[in-house]
């Protein structure tokens, strides 16, 4: 009974919250160069600091563990994410508007012909392909480090 007093308090709270939700607006065009360029430089940041995070568990942990075998593997396939965001947003400021159909809407589609601009562009909107995989390689690598520990403090 104590158990259900304390979680009956932020379940309401919760529900609560969730019906004065607003829209997040959380995909924002960035406002002038400043922003873009700042925004690739984040890129670049990431791909560095994932760098740093492959190799150095590469060199410091054990390196037959599944846990950081996959920490390594989403380190890889997030670096290349990076690289796919970074040369997708430098292809989307070469395209015009009229390289769209229904531009800005959930129907956006590249008019033909396909070029190689196009087609970088078209390929880079793939990034799904490598960030899923590469979330899923952290959620394994995360229940490999927890089941880990888990049967180191047992008795």
């Amino acid at each position: 009974m104590k158990f259900r007093f304390r979680t009956l308090p932020i379940l309401s709270f919760t529900i609560l919250l969730l019906l004065q939700a607003v829209d997040a607006w959380a995909l924002q065009p960035h406002g002038g160069g400043e922003g873009f360029y700042i925004h690739q430089m984040a890129h670049v940041f990431f791909m560095g600091t994932l760098t740093y995070l492959y190799l150095h568990t590469r060199r410091s942990q054990d390196p037959d563990s599944r846990g950081w075998r996959y920490l390594r593997l989403f380190c890889i396939l997030l670096f290349f994410w990076n690289l796919m965001a970074f040369i997708g947003h430098e292809s989307a400021v070469h395209l015009s508007a009229d390289d769209f159909s229904d531009l800005g809407t959930w129907h956006e589609h590249l008019l033909s012909p396909l070029d190689a601009l196009k087609f970088t562009y078209f390929v880079a909107k793939m990034d799904h392909f490598l960030t899923v995989p590469a979330l899923l390689a952290l959620f394994f690598s995360l229940r490999s480090f927890y089941l880990v520990a888990r049967e180191e403090t047992k008795p």
